[in-house]
């Protein structure tokens, strides 16, 4: 699928969700996003029922690989018992932090896969609704500045609220700082609340001026940083290397799941590479230990299913694509295209190219 073909899904999908939100108001969102909070406040899996306190959700929603979908009434008391537990009001911001732009999912993989900065704004806007229904993100240039306001569909709290734009805040900022590839300090973020007391830490998370007590909650960007380009290389590449990882992901089971299956699951909707074996216990809240412990029992192991995965990829992309060698190795996290080429001849017992060949003849 192109980058254009995908877009077209996606657009097909936000029309499908208007008109199935449009009926009734849960505001169905990804259960991924309360594991980013459960995983900032450090918890153990004998505290995950706390965080859950109010919900009606059983534990299970908190584990990688599980693919459940929460009301937002429920994802803002997630909120406001993350409040309570990590005793921080200053909440917002630390889970703003975690909110790069690969926690959105597949929305956030073509927001880095768009061309320049402005397209990827714009594709945040476009699509934001199908990962975060009751967040609609206003995007418009004017007076030198591209202006990214957020309206909330969903009734929150004050406290919750503040946590909601402090987050979005973040959101922007990640996205913009990943084309750039340092720190957006010329922009400017206005919150529509009054200074809080905790102000004095907003340097450790924002990077650019801050005014309070404004009419609306915006993010400025100077247009001028507009036109820069995608660092990623390749769209076209990037888009096909996600949905590839989409397509082996639908084929993993998404109910009864075992450890070795959250595990695949996790390491799929990462990009290949980006993580390690202590952030993928982090992710299921156990120690490393722990993980490959349970993971024995099944008969397998982290470096097992890894290595698995890795060299299923970088088969199906000799065989269906016509990216060069040193392509698939970056796609595949290997910073060096002659490491994964000898990853792969002990996969596979031949050279990439050899293997594509047969492949071809086949």
């Amino acid at each position: 699928m192109t980058l254009r073909g995908l877009l077209k899904t996606m657009a097909t999908l936000v029309t499908g969700f208007y008109t199935v939100n449009k009926a009734h108001e849960e505001f169905s969102i990804p259960s991924s996003y309360s594991r980013i909070v459960a995983r900032e406040l450090g918890l153990q899996e004998r505290e995950l029922p706390r965080l859950l306190r109010g919900t009606g959700l059983p534990v299970e929603v908190l584990l990688a690989g599980d693919e459940s979908r929460i009301s937002g009434r429920q994802q803002l008391q997630v909120l406001a018992n993350a409040r309570e537990i990590g005793n921080a009001d200053d909440f917002g911001l630390r889970l703003g932090r975690q909110l790069g732009p690969s926690s959105h999912g597949p929305i956030g993989y073509l927001a880095l896969s768009s061309p320049d900065l402005r397209t990827a704004l714009f594709s945040l806007r476009d699509f934001l609704p199908i990962r975060i229904p009751f967040a609609l993100l206003e995007v418009h240039e004017r007076d030198r500045w591209l202006r990214c306001g957020i309206n909330f569909m969903l009734e929150a709290g004050a406290p919750e609220r503040q946590m909601l734009l402090e987050s979005f805040a973040l959101v922007i900022q990640a996205l913009v700082e990943s084309f750039l590839g340092r720190r957006l300090t010329e922009a400017l973020i206005r919150f529509e609340f009054s200074k809080p007391a905790y102000h004095r830490i907003y340097a450790n998370y924002v990077h650019s001026p801050i005014e309070f007590d404004h009419g609306h909650s915006e993010v400025l960007i100077p247009a001028a940083l507009l036109s820069e380009l995608n660092p990623y290389g390749d769209a076209e590449s990037y888009a096909a290397a996600r949905e590839m990882c989409a397509g082996l992901l639908a084929q993993a089971p998404a109910t009864a799941l075992s450890m070795t299956d959250r595990v695949k699951r996790f390491l799929l909707a990462q990009p290949a590479g980006s993580v390690s074996e202590e952030d993928v216990a982090r992710s299921l809240y156990v120690s490393k230990r722990t993980l490959a412990r349970r993971l024995q029992a099944e008969g397998s192991g982290y470096r097992q299913i890894r290595e698995g995965l890795l060299s299923e990829m970088a088969a199906l992309h000799l065989r269906q694509g016509e990216l060069t060698v040193e392509s698939i190795a970056a796609l595949l996290g290997y910073h060096d295209s002659a490491n994964f080429r000898r990853a792969f001849r002990r996969w596979y017992g031949c050279s990439p190219q050899a293997f594509r060949r047969r492949g071809y003849m086949a």
